[in-house]
């Protein structure tokens, strides 16, 4: 069996936002890129797809079927350690404080506002992924931000 794909998964059910997405991340150095329009695409890739190792999701939080925020709350309560601490970052036009504060809540590594710049989305996935690698988890940041209130 071949050793699966280290890729990110962008989860955007609008094709142009997704397409510029993922050209912002193959031309910022990121050439293995996965996408769903759905939550349920979304969760075949992270749970299903023995041929990916997905190192980070970016997440928009308006898709069809369900809510960014209930695919975020899926993974968060996974079985497996590995998926459930899977960096996200949300990828949304909403500006509301509940929006944002829901999505610390469940753990989120980042929260990008769209039109988002390539140099921005860039740096915030550079950004999540060096914290991974140093053992950042998604509780230890739900975990900082509590701490701040």
């Amino acid at each position: 069996m071949s050793k699966p794909i280290k890729c990110i998964l962008v989860v955007e059910d609008d094709r142009a936002v997704r397409d510029f997405i993922v050209a912002f991340l193959k031309n910022g150095g990121f050439p293995n890129v996965v996408t769903a329009g759905n939550a349920e695409e979304a969760l075949y890739h992270m749970f299903k797809d023995a041929g990916l190792e997905i190192e980070l999701a970016l997440v928009d939080l308006v898709l069809p079927n369900a809510s960014g925020l209930a695919l975020i709350r899926k993974v968060r309560s996974a079985k497996s350690l590995k998926r459930r601490n899977l960096p996200m970052v949300v990828l949304t036009s909403r500006t509301d404080t509940e929006t944002y504060q829901a999505a610390v809540r469940r753990g989120m590594q980042g929260y990008l506002m769209k039109p988002v710049s390539a140099d921005f989305l860039i740096s915030t996935v550079k950004k999540v992924l060096a914290q991974r690698s140093i053992g950042h988890s998604p509780e230890a940041a739900e975990s900082n931000t509590a701490r701040k209130k």
